[in-house]
């Protein structure tokens, strides 16, 4: 286990999820159920949820030098591009699509 990668750790993760329940908290009930909604929506889970938990899986594994971490977070990051690649296709541009699609699999290539 690697000490000095437990502070950019906590820098990026801690400080994003801070300021999300901090927000939230500041809502009226209204927003806070129109939020529910949308992170539970398939959509969302499919997407955002897998790349967020993707990226924290990794670098949970580049942490602990556990490989086996790095190939589930790999391999959630995969699904989630390949999804908003599908998604980005059919209602958006084919141009943005096939960029992300591209940054996606260039940050694979980085992270493992």
């Amino acid at each position: 286990m690697i000490v000095d990668k437990w502070i950019p750790f906590f820098i990026m993760w801690g400080i994003p999820l801070f300021m999300m329940i901090r927000a939230y908290r500041k809502m009226d009930e209204k927003d806070r159920k129109s939020a529910r909604k949308d992170f539970r929506s398939p959509g969302f889970i499919f997407t955002f949820g897998f790349l967020g938990l993707g990226l924290f899986i990794i670098q949970i594994g580049d942490i602990l030098l556990i490989d086996i971490f790095k190939l589930i977070g790999i391999i959630l990051l995969l699904v989630s591009a390949i999804i908003m690649f599908y998604i980005t296709w059919k209602e958006d541009s084919k141009i943005k699509s096939t960029i992300f699609l591209l940054l996606v699999i260039t940050s694979i290539y980085f992270l493992y």
